[in-house]
């Protein structure tokens, strides 16, 4: 389907709040297929930009494309499909890998000038730089034409020489801006080369989520509760969180903790048992009931406000480029105990409205958590903190910081 054939109508107040700009994005989210941080950030920006009166058309990809379409409509915004079939990896050393993704380039590149043709965009929004390097021959032409190019940084780039070549030499030569998610993300990227005049940082917002947020007052409080949400894979550390449970058990303290996500259905072949090994920890006598899996969920503000202490603790092979279950632990007014890793040093002030530990293991963890789960009054403390400290986070910042960017970038091309 086409942009023409998408368009919904807009409610009173989004036509007020709306004055035109002249903005035209088209957003390339072809590789984008569960909803997670990278997707809900990557669609707060066009969100942002559609409630100013620009026109946003994504384009996703032929499978499992529904929930990304969701988003997409639930902004307003048109929607295509485009090619994004083969993977981008080292394996393309492999003659037969390397073929089908250099085809992948020139069918997903095509579907992009297509759509440009008729939508005739100002700028493109590349969410990931898997984008830029599938849609790298467009882009080359629609720079050409006075097309401004701009990449979303979410997650901090691998290091390493091959890296850097990819990132010097071909997403570089495509982007004029590359606008990361926290400073970490930044210096990261400026380790590859890439010149410093092209990067900013602009830190997320609480992420927009369509299931109970009116319902977060209604919340009760359970002062035992520790709350982790994310993915579950090695580098997320929730196997030492558990541990780190467990220790707080061993020391006599009635605490449990809940763990929100993905713990059923596919998982990666590189991750193959992880997620048994965690259920089996949990199932065994010292720990039994104080492990709750609730699965994939929505309501992740009303879960965070009935917890009283949430953890992130992502260990540094993660490269945690910012986390956006720590701000919304901050919104629900709990502390955030996390590893110094990444950029969540940046996120979380030590026993002000969280607690970053002193390093990586499961006894610095219980300790962080043990320091709000021993006292209520410094806990509740730590809650009010991280309520305040929100404001760094406003959506209202967020959203003049974005539009800064793209019509800085549209009055240089005009």
């Amino acid at each position: 389907m086409y942009y023409d054939e998408l368009r919904k109508p807009e409610t009173h107040q989004q036509s007020v709040e709306r004055q035109p700009s002249g903005v035209r994005v088209i957003a390339c989210c072809g590789g984008m297929v569960i909803v997670a941080g990278l997707e809900r950030m990557t669609f707060e920006v066009l969100r942002t930009l559609r409630q100013r009166g620009a026109e946003v058309h994504c384009i996703v990809n032929t499978w499992e494309n529904h929930r990304i379409v969701a988003l997409a409509e639930n902004i307003g915004a048109s929607w295509s499909t485009g090619y994004y079939w083969y993977g981008f990896g080292r394996r393309l050393f492999n003659p037969i890998k390397l073929a089908q993704f250099l085809w992948d380039v020139l069918m997903t590149s095509l579907g992009l000038l297509r759509d440009a043709r008729r939508f005739r965009p100002t700028h493109v929004l590349l969410p990931e730089f898997v984008a830029a390097l599938r849609n790298w021959p467009a882009l080359v032409l629609l720079r050409l034409i006075g097309v401004e190019v701009i990449l979303r940084l979410g997650n901090a780039p691998e290091t390493g020489r091959w890296h850097e070549l990819v990132w010097r030499w071909a997403v570089n030569s495509v982007t004029n801006r590359f606008i990361c998610n926290s400073q970490f993300t930044t210096q990261e990227l400026l380790g590859l080369g890439i010149s410093p005049e092209k990067v900013r940082y602009i830190y997320n917002t609480v992420p927009h989520r369509q299931s109970n947020e009116g319902q977060i007052g209604d919340a009760i409080r359970e002062a035992n509760k520790v709350i982790y949400v994310g993915q579950i894979i090695p580098s997320k550390g929730l196997d030492l969180l558990i541990e780190a449970i467990w220790m707080l058990v061993a020391l006599g303290y009635d605490v449990c903790l809940d763990v929100v996500g993905n713990i059923d259905g596919w998982e990666s072949p590189a991750y193959a048992g992880y997620r048994q090994s965690l259920l089996d920890r949990a199932a065994q006598s010292d720990l039994v009931g104080r492990v709750n899996f609730l699965g994939w969920r929505e309501d992740v503000p009303n879960l965070l406000a009935r917890a009283a202490i949430h953890c992130c603790p992502s260990l540094p092979e993660q490269k945690e480029g910012f986390g956006l279950v720590n701000v919304e632990a901050k919104k629900a007014g709990i502390p955030s105990v996390v590893f110094p890793t990444g950029a969540l040093p940046e996120l979380i002030k030590h026993q002000s409205d969280g607690w970053v530990c002193s390093e990586v293991s499961a006894k610095a963890l219980a300790e962080g958590i043990e320091y709000f789960l021993s006292n209520t009054s410094r806990r509740e403390q730590a809650g009010q903190a991280a309520r305040r400290s929100v404001e760094r986070f406003s959506l209202e910042r967020f959203a003049d910081q974005w539009l800064a960017v793209f019509e800085q970038e549209h009055t240089k091309a005009e």
